[in-house]
């Protein structure tokens, strides 16, 4: 229905309703009661405005008379919107609960809400199928963009999604024809320690994060164990792809590998690879009951680079879609009788989900949702089908603050454990920087002393020679002493 929805917009189809005021058929009292109150809420606040914005305006144009001018149009232009949003409102409530018996109905029939034309129709998983998961990407990117310049001919209005929607197209050409880098790179060129890692990735050592990521999102795609499980070397390629990508995401375990390569981020924490894939993936085991996750679809882009909301509405659509088909396919053995077989089938599968990385929340949290969505669907309890949605939407809003809540102090601990990283970085480098000082004290010393033992020894050098030379002295006064009084003898 979404799609659709989405389909009859993109072609230019205008849905009913629009204005100041809610006017679309509502769809039940429940509905018509929520439309009520915006129209009452929005009357009486737009009244009010009126009432003190008129004036203001009246006196900066003209002067007082101005003020009693805009005082008078106020509060006749308030009276209408607070009377308008007022009557529209107790009119939406009415035909809420006038269509209530019909909403009833519609919904023991089977039948769904269709939000673009405001009415009841019968929904076909089979049709939706084939209409949405037999589309590409690049299919439905083109009919949009055809219908909106269609759009833009006959209402001269511009979209601005378009020049986004055909950035995508282009983007999409342009990984379609991309080629990943083949052999080692050479660490010389890119001024860095080594390689190996990026080769990992498939990424030069320049590449951005952004190239990082997604250079992550396909290579751990395709090489997950589950699905090789002809590969007896699937696990370690996974692990060490895994691993890649948390190092070169990091700015400072990626700034260690340039400089210092393995040696600068071996003792770094790191995660599981197989539970880092089910972070941001899902468990490849789940995939069939929650599709790929919207984390993992923003990792097929940069953080700096949006997908187009009617794409990710697309991509989301296909999603959904495929999560029903699978599930019509899992219950068609309870459906057709085959009650035991069913259940022994779901357990054992139970069993090797839960063993799965986050598999037992996982679990929990589908467990949950088939609950409810089943009492909502036979109205079994708590005062029918539109009011177990209020439920259920509290449900969803206590979870989703759990979520944060957990989502906040896992960034706490994040963020100070990258503090401590920062800390034993810097008493590192503090360590390192006293250790090259000492270093070279030393090494100025060893100098220090090697030049005195050179004076030394100069100096024991010209002792020896001047000793020499006294000896010396002393042999010739000798010889020529004896010589003297041989001559004398003589």
């Amino acid at each position: 229905i979404f799609f659709r929805t989405s389909s009859a917009t993109m072609f230019g189809k205008k849905k009913e309703g629009g204005g100041l005021f809610d006017l679309k058929k509502p769809r039940h009292a429940g509905s018509g009661f929520v439309s009520g109150l915006k129209n009452m809420g929005g009357g009486i606040a737009g009244g009010i405005g009126l009432v003190a914005a008129a004036p203001v305006i009246g006196a900066k144009q003209q002067g007082a008379g101005g003020f009693v001018k805009g005082l008078g149009i106020g509060l006749i232009g308030g009276t209408v919107a607070i009377v308008g949003g007022v009557g529209t409102g107790v009119v939406q409530m009415g035909r809420g609960v006038i269509n209530t018996p019909e909403a009833i109905k519609a919904e023991h029939e089977g039948k769904v809400w269709d939000p673009f034309n405001n009415d009841w129709v019968m929904y076909k998983l089979e049709e939706e199928a084939a209409d949405v998961l037999n589309l590409s990407e690049q299919e439905f990117i083109k009919k949009y963009n055809e219908a909106q310049e269609e759009k833009q001919k006959k209402e001269g209005k511009s979209d601005p999604l378009l020049d986004a929607m055909k950035g995508a197209q282009e983007e999409i050409k342009k990984e379609s024809g991309e080629t990943p880098a083949e052999g080692p790179t050479d660490p010389k060129a890119y001024g860095v320690k080594e390689t190996e890692l990026y080769d990992v990735l498939g990424v030069k050592p320049d590449a951005t994060a952004n190239q990082i990521k997604k250079a992550y999102y396909k290579k751990a795609q395709v090489l997950h164990p589950d699905k090789n499980p002809d590969d007896p070397d699937a696990n370690a390629k996974f692990q060490k792809v895994g691993e890649a990508y948390q190092i070169l995401s990091d700015e400072n375990l990626r700034a260690n590998y340039d400089n210092y390569g393995r040696d600068g981020v071996d003792d770094a924490p790191k995660m599981d690879s197989s539970a880092l894939y089910a972070m941001i993936f899902g468990s490849e085991k789940f995939f069939k009951y929650v599709g790929e996750l919207q984390l993992a679809t923003m990792m097929q882009k940069g953080e700096d680079e949006d997908i187009p909301e009617p794409l990710m509405a697309f991509k989301q659509t296909k999603r959904e879609v495929q999560c029903a088909v699978d599930l019509a396919e899992k219950v068609q053995l309870f459906v057709e009788g085959k009650e035991d077989e069913f259940k022994e089938q779901v357990t054992e599968e139970a069993k090797d989900l839960a063993n799965s990385p986050f598999g037992a929340t996982l679990l929990h949290a589908i467990g949950y949702v088939y609950e409810e969505q089943t009492q909502v669907r036979l109205s079994l309890k708590d005062g029918g089908k539109m009011f177990k949605k209020y439920q259920v939407s509290g449900h969803k809003l206590a979870k989703q603050y759990e979520v944060m809540e957990v989502a906040m102090k896992a960034a706490k601990v994040a963020q100070e454990e990258k503090k401590t990283q920062k800390k034993e970085k810097e008493k590192e480098e503090r360590k390192q920087r006293e250790l090259r000082e000492r270093q070279q004290r030393e090494q100025e010393q060893l100098q220090k002393d090697q030049k005195k033992q050179r004076e030394q020894h100069e100096a024991r050098e010209r002792e020896k020679g001047a000793q020499r030379e006294r000896e010396e002295a002393e042999r010739r006064e000798k010889e020529q002493s004896g010589k003297e009084k041989r001559e004398k003898r003589d």
